[in-house]
């Protein structure tokens, strides 16, 4: 896994999501078909709302292809459930409550919990194998990716069945535990307004304020939505798709902040009620539950128009269900996934905790499945992953499944403290300059380069009323697209060029940023700051997103973009972190380091196979003592007893996010190891020497069960060969919230410690360990994704960095002059200029020829240079790069509607589109205070020099730039019908 290992204690059951819905296909032309994947789904909400939303913006409906992916297998079991029943739908208004009731109700009435059970009853025989899902009369529209996934969700429809076969006794104890787990989150905020719906009623959240603090409260009272207009018929029955749990079990593990309006359009219905600001009537809480009853209605009713339309041949609305990790789904997704090395000792492994290595369906991702599955996606929406994940992590894994054209987007979300502006947000995330990581990863957040955002940020907002729980933090949606600005063909395989030493120094600095965390400067910087700011600093960087393999798989993704001399650059790389000691682990984590950059492809010279010979026979380590020959990388398995674990189990659970990592110890060297996978179970090992394997039987009670920890990492042949005597440990990564456990755990935070030779405890394999019936080189062939013929070859643009390598000074591009008689121009002495384009572009003429020069960012080219070399026939603009955050400067309003050509239809490559039709309609209420809410949303619009601006307008007479009239316009407009 790339991402860090932490104790899976208690953790939350989100079965609702907590923002609102968002039409998916709206960067995308409405002509063409949308292959959509979503990594951290959650709810179907952002599903129903794209059906409903796209529905009228053409005759013929566009064909929508879906792909969930959630680790919480509950939670695709809801969603499937969701869809089952909409597909059965009679139309009916008591049918649509039930349904209602049984998807957002935590308690149910006699008739919707009977409907749960039927259709709970109709679905478990069609969970016991793919055969049978596909013969179901579901398969035509829901496809499960792979037999886990459909046993996993199976499992769930067989605990909600089997609560119908409970006795009186059980039956009461379950309700009691469950509204005891009710009554604990209802305590937890007694004496708070929790307002976060509030978000959920965009520019209308000071309308919503008091109307979402009481919805909140009746709802963990009662577990139920009233929406003033029915009678509510008496709830005394657990919801059980609201009681179990893939990491909880039959233990209340609900989100505390679960609520159901809060994945609606609110503002819908308040922005024609006439309600004023903080309004307290009792109507106001009626009205947004009102609005989220009445969408969900329309939706409904979209989705069971799509599937009554849809057939198995036509496959016009499909929604197929993966349980497992988002980015070992990626993983699993990408194009070149043979074996290898990675593959060996870093299995895909489903999910943090288990052992199952990722096999999707070989009747859906086959190249000879007669209706393959998508590969690669015009949109991928991530939801909720980055809470958890590196955005580096995150962007190498979905990049390559982004398909390629101007409109293929990729959405974000970050969080970040609200005393930090967007611009420091997202330059701490992406652990940079935005203008480098963009040229190094291929893409780029539109709103950049447009220099505008069409997304409405309601944390602004809320944050601007003061006093509010949520206003800690902002919430910023982004929408990554491929530099470039989708031009119509690939770009070459090595698109950039750097100087050694300058790509060195870039990756050093992006190295130093992803483990900032352990860089004491920055700690001792934010201890220095005032409170609260201290404290919130030194959580951030107590949140551990990377490891040294997401550096290793970070650089190889680059390596596919950069040409450079990559020998040079990776000695002298090795070399800083070597030196450096700004991390205070560095040292410590150096072999694992060098370990993952060998498994991603990159091999040090000191590595080769006949020096690890050379050093086995000279130190003859008892671990390979029965090995023929040793590999470079080898796994360390570590069976940690139950006992230790139980001992601290609870102590761990407590804690604050306890991350988990394994160390080495010999001879005074201490070697720390992140990267590792861990499961509980039985190991069964078999062989000797480089034969030797083992297969975990895992123990499905996970951390409640009686079995042993298992935990396995790579690491170097050549560590162990000098670790004689050495030991091996499990320990807990010593953080701001792991601080307590020192108490019980002593200063190393050890959990387990075992020799090294000692095989009761300790096994050195040449592969990872996996679960029964898996292998860790066995290979599906997947279908490829589709790409369009490379046209743009040629010279690498080079990158040219500033003196500290952290900025892009320039690009240069090259172009060579073929032609006879462009050649006869060059060398005739003709004048050669250049000029403006477009953002990305440069038009060069020598004498009356003329070319177009393209560039991956945005580029000045009236500060270009031309270097001219008329014998050798070429000719390079050198131009400095026009690419950030900030908003300092006047600009034109020319280049900042882009507009780009996806497959022949005019595209707006940096702006979302609205279906007019699907918009509510828009009643003027009597009473100027109730328009109150709209002069913030307006004015909120506009930048801090946007602002000075219009002062120096009203105060100096100066003009204001076109962008800024443009938004001053728009506001004379909006304010105009009002009277202000």
């Amino acid at each position: 896994m790339s991402q860090v290992l932490y104790w899976p204690g208690r953790t939350s059951f989100y079965p609702l999501g907590n923002t609102s819905a968002v039409c998916l296909t709206e960067d995308l032309p409405p002509e063409r078909n949308a292959d959509v994947l979503l990594l951290g789904c959650g709810d179907p909400r952002h599903i129903l709302y794209t059906v409903y939303a796209d529905a009228l913006i053409s005759d013929e409906p566009r064909k929508l292809d879906f792909t969930c992916c959630d680790i919480e297998a509950a939670v695709l079991a809801r969603n499937t459930l969701l869809f089952t029943l909409l597909a059965d739908h009679d139309g009916s208004e008591d049918r649509q409550t039930s349904i209602w009731n049984v998807f957002y109700h935590m308690m149910l009435d006699e008739t919707s919990l009977s409907l749960l059970i039927e259709q709970c009853r109709k679905l478990v025989p069609l969970a016991e194998s793919m055969d049978s899902w596909r013969r179901g009369p579901y398969s035509h529209f829901i496809v499960m990716c792979n037999s886990d996934t459909l046993s996993e969700i199976g499992r769930f429809w067989k605990l909600w069945l089997g609560t119908s076969d409970f006795n009186a006794k059980q039956t009461r104890r379950f309700k009691e535990r469950f509204q005891d787990g009710m009554k604990k989150i209802r305590k937890s905020f007694e004496g708070c307004r929790v307002i976060t719906s509030a978000r959920s009623a965009g520019p209308l959240a000071p309308v919503a304020f008091d109307a979402v603090a009481e919805q909140f409260e009746l709802y963990w009272v009662t577990g139920l939505t009233n929406d003033g207009w029915k009678k509510v018929k008496p709830a005394e029955h657990v919801n059980p798709t609201f009681a179990f749990s893939t990491t909880s079990g039959d233990e209340f593990s609900l989100f505390d902040g679960t609520v159901p309006i809060s994945g609606f359009h609110l503002a819908e219905t308040l922005a024609s009620s006439g309600l004023e600001i903080c309004d307290k009537t009792p109507s106001a809480v009626f009205k947004v539950v009102q609005a989220a009853h009445q969408q969900f209605s329309a939706w409904s009713k979209a989705v069971v128009r799509r599937v009554r339309n849809t057939s198995a041949s036509s496959a016009s609305f499909v929604v197929r269900m993966y349980a497992g990790e988002a980015l070992a789904f990626c993983r699993a997704l990408h194009p070149v996934n043979g074996p290898n090395e990675l593959a060996m000792h870093s299995p895909i492994f489903s999910a943090p905790w288990k052992r199952t290595v990722v096999h999707l369906d070989n009747a859906l991702y086959s190249p000879s499945a007669p209706l393959p599955a998508p590969t690669s996606f015009d949109v991928i929406e991530t939801p909720s992953v980055l809470g958890h994940l590196g955005l580096h992590d995150l962007l190498i894994a979905t990049t390559p499944l982004l398909r390629h054209s101007s409109s293929s987007t990729l959405h974000t979300k970050t969080s970040f403290p609200v005393a930090n502006s967007p611009a420091e947000g997202i330059m701490e995330r992406v652990c940079g300059d935005l203008s480098t990581i963009s040229l190094l990863l291929g893409v780029v957040p539109s709103t950049c380069v447009s220099r505008f955002t069409t997304y409405f940020n309601p944390s602004v907002i809320v944050s601007s009323t003061g006093g509010c729980p949520f206003a800690t933090q902002h919430r910023e949606r982004s929408a990554w697209k491929f530099v470039g600005f989708g031009r119509d063909t690939n770009a070459p395989q090595k698109a950039l060029s750097f100087s050694p030493d300058q790509l060195t120094g870039t990756l050093f600095n992006v190295y130093l940023r992803m483990f900032s965390d352990e860089d004491l400067d920055k700690r001792m910087a934010a201890m220095s700051l005032g409170e609260p700011h201290a404290l919130c600093k030194l959580n951030s960087l107590s949140t551990i997103r990377y490891t040294r393999r997401s550096f290793a798989l970070l650089l190889a993704y680059i390596r596919e973009r950069v040409h450079c001399d990559w020998d040079r650059v990776m000695d002298d790389l090795h070399t800083l972190v070597l030196q450096s000691r700004t991390l205070i682990n560095g040292s410590d984590l150096y072999q694992e380091m060098v370990t993952q950059l060998f498994l991603a492809g990159f091999r040090p010279s000191w590595l080769s196979p006949l020096a690890v010979q050379e050093l086995r026979f000279e130190e003859d380590p008892p671990v390979f003592r029965q090995w023929r020959a040793v590999p470079e990388v080898v796994t360390v398995v570590l069976v940690v007893p139950r006992h230790p674990i139980t001992k601290a189990q609870s102590d761990l659970s407590d804690a604050v996010c306890p991350y988990l990592q394994c160390e080495t110890w010999a001879n005074l060297r201490h070697n720390t190891f992140s990267c590792i996978s861990a499961s509980f179970g039985k190991l069964e090992v078999s062989g000797q020497g480089e034969n030797k394997v083992a297969v975990i039987v895992e123990d499905r009670a996970g951390i409640k069960g009686t079995s042993p920890l298992i935990v396995s990492f790579p690491i170097l042949s050549t560590c162990l060969m000098i670790a004689t005597g050495g030991t091996v440990s499990l320990a807990v990564r010593s953080t701001i919230g792991t601080m307590p456990l020192s108490q019980k755990l002593g200063a190393e935070m050890c959990l387990f410690k075992a020799l090294l030779t000692d095989e009761r405890w300790v096994h050195v394999l040449s592969k990872a360990p996996t679960s029964e019936n898996d292998t860790t080189n066995e290979v599906h062939p997947l279908v490829p994704p589709t790409l369009l013929d490379e046209t743009d070859q040629g010279h690498p643009i080079h990158v040219k960095m500033d003196e500290s390598n952290t900025l892009v000074k320039t690009l240069t591009a090259h172009l060579d002059i073929v032609h006879a008689a462009e050649q006869a121009a060059l060398t005739s002495g003709c004048p050669i200029t250049v000029e403006q384009a477009s953002l990305d572009k440069a038009k060069l003429r020598i004498g009356e020829y003329q070319w177009i020069v393209s560039f991956p960012l945005p580029i000045d080219i009236t500060n270009a240079k031309l270097r001219i070399a008329r014998k050798s026939k070429y000719v390079e603009v050198v131009a400095p790069i026009v690419l950030g955050l900030d908003d300092k400067k006047e600009r034109s309003i020319a280049g900042n509607f882009r507009m780009t050509f996806d497959s022949g239809v005019p595209t707006l490559w940096g702006m979302h589109r609205v279906n007019l039709d699907r918009c509510p309609s828009f009643k003027l209420p009597g009473g100027q205070k109730a328009f109150d809410w709209l002069a913030p949303h307006i004015n909120h619009t506009f930048s801090k020099r946007e602002n000075m601006s219009r002062t120096q307008r009203v105060l100096l007479g100066r003009i204001p730039d076109t962008f800024t009239s443009l938004k001053d316009s728009l506001r004379t407009f909006l304010f105009w019908p009002l009277g202000w």
